[in-house]
């Protein structure tokens, strides 16, 4: 009888659930798993820094041809008699700002930040001043777009102007009022600066970089 009133009390005790039994990873596998993961997060690290370097740099071409562009198209292009300037005067001052703007030791030698030095063998600054009136696009230097950097194997300079007088009149409105246009262009090599073997398996080392600036210039309308 006692046994009997046992077995039907303890229906009504509560029971613990029975513990689960916890699995944990040996450790040769977590050591394992973080050598896979590893050089894979090397490798992307490794290019998000590369690629911000890159863009950092790119940023900075494009504000020297900006700060250059929106300087000098208060200027005049041409000489006092009317001629196209041929002596350069104009485009050698507004290709040179571009250099000076890069590389502030030009100007002063104890400058100790960021400087981004053009190569002459290998880099090239273009400046074109071109006029457009209705459906007529003209350049407004008879040498051509001047370059900063001509050297006897590539008399225009390393590298043709990306801009046409036709590239310029496909880009305008037909109904658009004459005007005048300042085109600096910077086409520059970037170097990496990590040189990691993965990354110039992607993107060729030097990189080439181009950057542009489109002003308008009072002194280029056409008449």
């Amino acid at each position: 009888m006692q046994k009997a009133l046992q077995g039907i009390f303890s229906l009504f005790r509560k029971t613990d659930p029975p513990q689960k039994r916890l699995v944990r990873k040996p450790w040769g596998q977590s050591l394992v798993e973080v050598a896979i993961a590893f050089p894979i997060l090397i490798m992307l690290f490794g290019g998000v820094v590369e690629f911000g370097f890159i863009l950092n740099t790119y940023l900075s071409l494009l504000d020297a041809t900006r700060e250059s562009a929106r300087y000098w198209s208060n200027d005049d292009p041409f000489l006092a008699d009317g001629v196209t300037d041929d002596d350069v005067n104009f485009y050698f001052e507004t290709a040179y700002d571009v250099e000076k703007l890069l590389d502030p030791t030009i100007l002063d030698s104890a400058y100790q930040g960021r400087r981004i030095v053009l190569d002459p063998a290998k880099d090239d600054v273009i400046v074109s001043v071109y006029g457009a009136e209705g459906s007529d696009v003209e350049l407004l230097r008879n040498a051509g777009p001047y370059h900063l950097f001509p050297t006897p194997a590539h008399a225009s300079g390393n590298y043709p102007s990306i801009f046409t007088e036709t590239s310029i009149l496909n880009a305008r409105v037909g109904s658009a009022p004459n005007a005048g246009i300042l085109l600096v262009e910077l086409h520059y090599n970037y170097h990496h600066v990590l040189n990691l073997p993965w990354m110039t398996a992607i993107l060729p080392n030097p990189l080439h970089l181009q950057a542009y600036t489109i002003m308008p210039i009072r002194s280029g309308e056409p008449e």
